[in-house]
């Protein structure tokens, strides 16, 4: 059996008509509390769809083009390197051969490594985003931009900079004036109130004896979530959100980039988001939006997972905070049982 102490899944079609929704388990287990819908959950690197849906709304606007080296919004980044060799007595750097664009910071084909270090000594949250994306100089590039995806942190937060000096806008504004406001996504933020937290799922994992919870934290942000003088949004993993609000902006996805009426994403700026954009490395991975079956949008590492068909128009909802291990085979089993229950629907 998959351990997870509370789990609420939906599944809906492209109108917006919920076909399913299942309630199961606790938000908090000591107190016998069951999950409700107002729960609210960290949906950890769901978050990295904001980022790549911001820079195409700009693309959108002529403003950025995919294609665009990041130095032309950061010059200072022309001072990355990449490791040519590297052994515990050195370090060979060599020059960019190519550089690294818009494309490479949001599919993680840049070579840049997960965190900068200015985050890994600092904690992920502590630093806006402008000190972040200039300190990501100062981390040689692992490989040739382009030539190998590995999933990091690193390129959305400067892909999130980069919407900032764009629009002249605060990173956290855009998202709120852009997505948040108009979809009606109120309770989707970077800090939680503290009446959000109170409504906060506890995270559980399995115990070591397997038969109980564990209970766990949200290690990767500083506490407290709501402090908005010391913490900063973390593009790649810092929003918290609800069933609510996640099915109100998959159902946006699912309407080719428009909903009750607004356009919010170009049919061509949806295309790019749902191709794969790994380049030679061929990951089902496009512009912080994973490729699955079909499905395209993002999971988070606490289990919480957002994903769209856009041929059937079905939007599944998963939403769990499980520190591990069993968040990714319940995530699983609930799209294949989503993919048959919303077949014999449509029929």
């Amino acid at each position: 059996s998959y351990k997870l102490a509370g789990v609420i899944s939906l599944i809906a079609d492209k109108s917006g008509k919920v076909h399913y929704k299942n309630l199961l388990g606790y938000a908090d287990v000591e107190a016998k509390t069951p999950i409700r819908e107002d729960n609210v959950f960290w949906i950890a690197s769901m978050t990295k769809m904001f980022a790549g849906a911001s820079i195409m709304m700009l693309a959108d606007e002529g403003k950025v083009s995919l294609d665009d080296p990041v130095t032309k919004f950061i010059p200072q980044l022309e001072k990355w390197m990449v490791v040519a060799e590297k052994d515990p007595s050195h370090v060979l750097l060599k020059p960019l051969v190519r550089p690294v664009t818009v494309r490479h910071v949001l599919s993680h084909t840049s070579g840049l490594t997960g965190m900068s270090e200015l985050q890994q000594a600092t904690g992920s949250d502590s630093t806006p985003l402008k000190a972040r994306a200039l300190s990501s100089v100062t981390g040689p590039l692992q490989w040739q931009p382009g030539d190998k995806y590995q999933y990091g942190n690193q390129g959305m937060n400067i892909a999130a900079r980069i919407v900032e000096i764009i629009s002249g806008m605060a990173y956290a504004e855009f998202l709120q004036q852009r997505f948040f406001d108009p979809l009606g996504m109120t309770e989707t933020t970077f800090w939680p109130s503290e009446a959000q937290v109170a409504r906060l799922a506890g995270a559980y994992g399995r115990n070591q004896e397997k038969n109980g919870y564990t209970r766990g934290g949200i290690a990767f942000l500083t506490k407290p979530y709501s402090d908005r003088v010391h913490r900063f949004p973390e593009a790649a993993g810092g929003l918290f959100s609800t069933p609510h609000d996640i099915l109100r902006y998959g159902l946006m996805l699912a309407n080719d980039g428009e909903l009750d009426g607004r356009r919010y994403l170009s049919p061509a700026a949806m295309d790019e988001l749902r191709k794969e954009q790994t380049g030679t490395t061929k990951a089902n991975y496009s512009l912080g939006y994973h490729l699955r079956n079909g499905m395209f949008g993002h999971d988070g590492a606490y289990g919480t997972d957002l994903s769209v068909n856009p041929t059937t128009g079905m939007v599944t909802v998963f939403m769990v905070q499980c520190p591990g291990p069993d968040q990714w085979a319940a995530r699983d089993l609930f799209l294949k049982t989503a993919t048959q229950v919303f077949k014999q629907d449509a029929r």
